[in-house]
């Protein structure tokens, strides 16, 4: 797979869900990169009034310096999973070195959930990790990040995208917040419109 697809997909030869298939119409919200002030309190009140549960893949970094958050993370219901400690790159990175940053020690390192930063890993790190965490990978990406992008555009996107057992990614960080606010009750109406549930991981 070519560096600029890796950028936007992740790998489909390493085992891991990208879609739950055979569960009907259930799409499954996962959060990456937090959690962040500010930015997942107002998500977590967003679920909270629709009674949404969702996957929140927190980076170690964050999830240390914010334990209050994680708490009320775990305590409104939601599954946390591990996206590294500081959200390393492997295209940008020595491979000791993001294979140390994954096994740094924190409050989530030890969940059994594990999505790779950007959905990037090197095999031979997959083969060493398979065996401590089940790879969460996605098939539909919000592009919430991407500033360029309205809410509209990211909905109209979402609405094409997203079918029965779909993974979908949105951000807690502040980079995202406009969008990810913005979209994230849309796209929760929309689903249940379509007579979609929501489901955890």
């Amino acid at each position: 797979m070519s560096l600029s697809l890796l950028s936007r997909f992740p790998n489909p030869f390493l085992k891991g869900i990208r879609r739950v298939k055979g569960v009907g119409k259930v799409v499954y919200i996962t959060f990456d990169d937090g959690p962040t002030d500010d930015v997942t309190e107002q998500i977590l009140e967003v679920l909270d009034k629709y009674s949404v549960k969702a996957t929140f893949f927190c980076c170690g970094q964050n999830a240390d310096e914010h334990p209050g958050l994680l708490k009320k993370i775990s305590n409104a219901g939601h599954v946390v999973g591990y996206h590294s400690y500081s959200h390393k790159d492997i295209l940008k990175t020595k491979p000791s070195d993001w294979l140390a940053d994954v096994e740094h020690s924190s409050s989530v390192s030890d969940t059994k959930l594990f999505r790779p930063p950007y959905g990037r890993i090197l095999f031979r790190h997959y083969r060493k990790l398979k065996s401590k965490y089940k790879f969460v990978f996605w098939d539909v990406m919000s592009y919430d990040y991407d500033v360029s992008r309205s809410p509209e555009s990211i909905m109209s996107l979402l609405d094409k995208s997203v079918r029965d057992g779909s993974v979908v990614v949105f951000h807690d960080k502040e980079k995202c917040k406009y969008n990810t606010l913005a979209v994230l009750p849309q796209f929760i109406e929309l689903m249940k419109s379509k007579g979609y549930s929501f489901g955890v991981l």
